[in-house]
Parts: C-alpha cells; structure tokens; sequence
C-alpha cells in the first residue's frame, strides 16, 4: 500500500474571470513521466517560453491572468492554462538532460480549454501523450468540480471512493474503473468531464478495480468553486520517485 497526503500538492490560488480571447485556445500541460525532466515545450517548431519551465516530473505548466484593467488593484491568478493559437498545431517537447525529444498533433478550437498530460509506456520505453478537451460546468458555492485520471502505466485499472469528514459517508465515484488512459479509450472519453462534488474535507481511496486492495490513498479539502485533476502517476512497481503517487491541480473556478 502506498500512502500520499494530497494536502502537500495544493496550490494557493484566488479567484478570478478568464475572458477568451477568439483567436486563442487554451491548453495545461502537466509532466507524469517520471523518466522525462527538464521538458522545454514548442508549437510548430517555435520555442514557447514558459514561467516555470524547464518542467520537470509532477509539474504543470501555470500562466498568470489579470481579470480587470485596474493597474492600481489589478486581481491575478496563476492558471494551468496557457495560450496557444487556433487549428492544426504541432506540440514538440525536448529534453537535453535526460536526452528525450517527441511530438503529437492535435486540432484547437478558438476559446475551448484542454490538457495534456505526458506519461510513460511501459510496453516501448517512451512517452506518450494524452490530449483531452476540458468540459468544466457552472460553478456554484456549495460544490467543486473534480475529475480522476489513471497516467499509471503499470497500474492496474482503479476504483476511486470518497469518504467525507464531516458526514462519515463514503463512496465510490463515478469517474471508477479508470484503466491507464493511453490504452483505455472509454476512460480516456471520460477523463474529460468533471463531477461536482460538495465542498469540503475528504479521504480518497484508490483500489484495484472490483477489489479492496488499496494502491493509492490521502486527503484533500474540496474548496467551493474548485476544479481539482487528481492523476495517478509513477510506477507500482517503481521505488522511490519513481514509485506510483498522486498528483494534484487545483485552481478556482471564475
């Protein structure tokens, strides 16, 4: 069994509206290979420079947004979405140290959000890509919006439950029977949308499907408003950084 307190990946963040702009869409790019640091990120062949990147193992790519023209009192957040132009782009990624260098392809849609994550496959040795479109709903003040994706590549297909603080109730979520999402299409499709879930404290537990064999577990506060992608990522049968954990990204709805 392999633990993870979820409260050490939450960033702080406030509120904040994003407007679109027409000729943009928006993309988050977030590392779970553990076997790929130092990721340098390029669109048709152009450098695009990035606050935090090089990013490394577990890191997702975060873009500051000022909601108002108020120079004085201008509101910020830090969002995992950057920029990226509309139609058919080429997305490159290169590492000198360790030497990795691939690419996918993908069609944008002016205004839409996605993410991409990059894991391992354990089959060829090399990195794969998984590009979804982001379906994030309303927000409220009584729910957070979460999603549950499987960038495990060893990991067998997972089941993941809830267990309130505050009510004692526990149970399974829908977004369970998650398989690696680079081999599992029906995941892959619903990796796509978020569940609303009513703020607050909460256990997470992540068993192999169909069993109560526990491979990942820990706690995390759903904050009103939130949208939170909780991602397996590592190795079951890795060790040390390597081994499975649990990322988290995590940032306030407008």
């Amino acid at each position: 069994m392999v633990s993870l307190i979820f409260f050490s990946c939450k960033k702080e963040t406030k509120i904040i509206y994003k407007n679109a702009i027409l000729d943009s869409a928006y993309i988050s790019i977030t590392n779970a290979s553990p076997s790929i640091s130092n990721l340098l990120f390029y669109v048709d062949n152009n450098f695009v420079p990035l606050p935090d990147s090089p990013f490394s193992f577990g890191s997702t790519t975060f873009q500051t947004y000022v909601n108002n023209a108020n120079q004085i009192n201008a509101a910020s957040q830090q969002l995992p979405y950057i920029k990226i132009p509309v139609g058919y782009k080429q997305l490159n990624f290169n590492s000198v140290s360790p030497s990795a260098s691939f690419l996918m392809n993908g069609y944008f849609q002016s205004g839409e959000t996605y993410s991409l994550f990059i894991t391992d496959s354990v089959t060829h040795g090399q990195a794969k890509c998984v590009l979804l479109q982001d379906f994030i709903g309303p927000a409220d003040t009584v729910h957070g919006q979460i999603r549950f994706l499987n960038l495990s590549p060893d990991a067998p297909s997972l089941d993941l439950y809830a267990f309130s603080y505050i009510t004692n109730d526990g149970y399974k979520l829908v977004f369970s029977g998650c398989g690696y999402l680079p081999s599992d299409y029906n995941s892959l499709l619903n990796a796509q949308s978020f569940s609303n879930m009513t703020a607050g404290p909460y256990d997470f537990v992540a068993t192999a499907t169909g069993t109560s064999n526990v491979v990942l577990e820990g706690g995390l506060i759903i904050q009103p408003k939130s949208i939170v992608t909780i991602y397996a990522k590592g190795f079951v049968a890795g060790t040390g950084t390597n081994g499975i954990g649990v990322g988290i990204i995590s940032y306030q709805h407008p």
